[in-house]
């Protein structure tokens, strides 16, 4: 039995928080698309897994102590057969499937530390969920959990990448340590000095959420080629790949909030090497600096992002005191609760490469989908080293923020992203022209935005003909049979985009509905749009619900 540490107690106190940015426990889910997978393999992998990884069954008890549970409370393979369904009916359940283990919380006070789920499609596909709770799996965990799933499966009797101490070992020797506590009450004095200069969270054109959270996310890969471009340009400013972008993070923040000076949340995986073997353990080292932003109106991006990495190698040097302890501090000072809505993690710089192995790409397949939720997280940014490129991943609160902010957000830091890859002279440009520089001008429509204006053309006489898509479902009188209408149409066609009437608030526009559409369902929109924009007439009278003619 171990105290619980500063991070997994904010953790598991945040999980029971209501309100603005909360009903959500801190968790990481994944899902990767596989090939042919033997279930009886794959619940033997998983059995030697949780048996290498104890913090599998970790529980935190009613006096919020945390213990490991008997290995027969280890997580068990949830098999799902959707081999007799229609291929659109397994989209419509692996759709629902997402949606429940994207907004699921585990409940570690019966030691459910982690979900691992698979459902079977064909004999050659399937798709494998994998879910964990933060408070007992760091994110570099979770990685190792899958290294060693994949492990297990192709020799059952491997090592498995067990390590040679566990995670409570690591608590011990950390708490031993006759150097800790001197850290720590001196980096506490550097802080309280600091903190009247911690900069206010960003300005976010928050919308109060509702008592149920609604998260999902906007995702990017760069290739190979603007990778490397990347990584010279951080070479030749001396500073890490992970710094270049979290510079170009800050500066898009900067001008979607019209802030010149805000903190951001900087979340740091270091394990001390307090025993052997500590790259293997699985656990949750995780600690947060709260780094602020000061947008100088005459400094370059290459200018801030090696100030900021700067001002990062300081806050490590003074991490000992968490950075949970901070921001209470910060309440403190402030008499009102202050926290550091938008995250920005960075998975590059990692010594084995990429994110994960060839073995798991083998065994597994691509990862399709990555989602994290966070109390009081609003926006969680992540760049990660997957495929040989850069996955630029944001996991986003759409019940807190308005899809339009984020979609114009996302697709400006990915613009800047590519411009800098494919010229780094990019980053002698003033951090505050950026909007200016690098604002996206949308010279046409997607084909998605097109089918929709053309259905609400057909529901709402004139947005056919206008083609606003920046209108909103409020401004264009949709009513609430025009939305049942609209969404059955969606479903029956576009069912990977599990799109139903709530989906489509007021206050959204049909760009942001189309753009919704069309990252739920991964593309797939564009080709059906596609067809039924080529096989309509304009004098064509038909309602939502019609089948588009072949």
């Amino acid at each position: 039995m171990k105290n619980l540490t500063p991070m997994q107690a904010a953790y598991w106190t945040g999980r029971q928080a209501t309100g603005f940015l909360g009903n959500v426990s801190a968790h990481l889910y994944v899902e990767f698309g596989c090939g042919r997978i033997a279930v009886d393999r794959l619940e033997a992998a998983l059995r030697a897994t949780c048996k290498a990884h104890p913090m599998l069954r970790m529980r935190i008890t009613d006096d919020g102590q945390q213990v490991i549970g008997e290995i027969e409370k280890s997580p068990f393979l949830e098999v799902e057969d959707l081999t007799a369904l229609s291929p659109e009916s397994q989209q419509i359940r692996l759709a629902e499937k997402r949606r429940l283990w994207t907004g699921r919380s585990l409940d570690l006070s019966r030691g459910e530390a982690a979900a691992f789920g698979v459902s079977l499609l064909t004999d050659t596909s399937c798709r494998l969920h994998v879910d964990t709770d933060m408070a007992a799996i760091d994110p570099p965990s979770f990685c190792l959990i899958v290294e060693s799933l994949a492990q297990f499966y192709e020799a059952l009797d491997s090592d498995g990448r067990k390590p040679s101490a566990t995670y409570f070992d690591w608590l011990d020797a950390k708490a031993a340590d006759p150097e800790l506590a001197k850290r720590q009450a001196e980096d506490k004095a550097w802080w309280k000095t600091h903190l009247e200069e911690i900069p206010p969270a960003p300005s976010l054109p928050a919308r109060a959420a509702g008592q149920s959270a609604r998260s999902g996310r906007r995702a990017a890969q760069l290739s190979s080629n603007e990778r490397k471009s990347l990584e010279r340009s951080a070479r030749d400013l001396r500073i890490t790949s992970s710094a270049l972008m979290l510079g170009l993070f800050a500066a898009v923040i900067g001008k979607a909030t019209g802030d010149q000076r805000f903190r951001l949340n900087v979340p740091m995986f270091w394990r001390e090497p307090y025993v052997a073997d500590v790259g293997r353990i699985v656990g949750d080292f995780s600690n947060v600096l709260i780094l602020g932003v000061d947008l100088a109106p005459e400094a370059s991006l290459a200018d801030l992002s090696q100030c900021l990495a700067g001002r990062l190698r300081d806050l490590l040097a003074h991490s000992a005191y968490p950075g949970v302890s901070v921001t209470r501090d910060l309440s403190r000072l402030h008499r009102s609760l202050q926290t550091a809505p938008i995250v920005f993690t960075a998975g590059l710089d990692l010594p084995e490469g990429d994110l994960f192995s060839e073995r798991v790409a083998r065994v597994f397949g691509p990862m399709i989908w990555a989602i994290s939720e966070g109390p009081q997280v609003a926006l969680d940014a992540q760049v990660a080293a997957l495929d040989g490129g850069i996955l630029i991943n944001w996991d986003i609160r759409y019940d807190a923020l308005p899809d339009a902010w984020i979609d114009a957000a996302f697709d400006n830091f990915v613009s800047l992203v590519k411009a800098v890859a494919a010229d780094p002279r990019t980053l002698k440009l003033p951090a505050a022209s950026l909007q200016a520089e690098t604002a996206t001008e949308v010279s046409g429509r997607s084909q998605t935005e097109r089918m929709i204006c053309e259905l609400l053309g057909r529901l709402v006489p004139g947005v056919r003909q206008t083609g606003q898509g920046q209108q909103t479902i409020g401004q264009l009188g949709l009513s609430a049979e025009d939305k049942r209408e609209l969404t059955a149409f969606l479903q029956r066609y576009i069912p990977s985009a599990s799109i139903h009437p709530a989906d489509i608030p007021p206050e959204c526009s049909v760009a942001a509905l189309a753009g919704l559409i069309s990252k739920r369902s991964q593309g797939a929109s564009e080709r059906v749009a596609q067809a039924f924009l080529a096989a309509i007439t304009p004098s064509a009278r038909v309602t939502a619900s019609t089948e588009p003619a072949e």
